[in-house]
């Protein structure tokens, strides 16, 4: 039985409980996306550093294959020669300028899947080739300004 002298223990007891409640049942608050690192290697016979920014990629002999222009879904794709061939990485970069992902790219026929079959290729790349995409983000968004 209740006697009027446990009444504002009691009341501050079920205060309580109701904050603890409330406080466990509201969503979490919104926070900045998961980082994945601040670098990106690639490994073929050496540990190599890859431009994470288009400024960064230009200086380093990266070319842009469609200046100006961004593939839907994929970005802005960047190249690096390797004598008279281009080498088996593309950079993608969002209007931004910053790295959103990396395509293997291979002019070989390869299985699909993995591999997608770009038979007609795309703006910049006008030929038939088979790719791998490695996405950072989301690439819905690749040509969101």
């Amino acid at each position: 039985m209740l006697n009027r002298a446990s009444l504002p223990f009691m009341s501050i007891v079920v205060l309580l409980l109701g904050l603890i409640l409330a406080a466990c049942s509201a969503p979490p608050p919104p926070s900045a996306p998961a980082s994945i690192g601040d670098r990106v290697v690639a490994t073929y016979g050496s540990f190599d550093n890859l431009p994470t920014t288009e400024k960064d990629a230009l200086a380093q002999g990266w070319i842009d294959v469609a200046p100006g222009e961004c593939v839907p879904q994929m970005g802005r794709h960047f190249i690096k020669m390797a004598g008279e061939q281009p080498g088996p990485l593309v950079l993608l970069y969002n209007p931004a300028g910053e790295l959103i992902g990396v395509e293997l790219e291979s002019l070989v026929e390869q299985p699909a899947p993995p591999w997608e079959h770009l038979e007609q290729g795309h703006p910049g790349m006008e030929f038939e080739h088979w790719t791998i995409h490695f996405w950072f983000n989301d690439p819905a968004g690749a040509c969101a300004g």
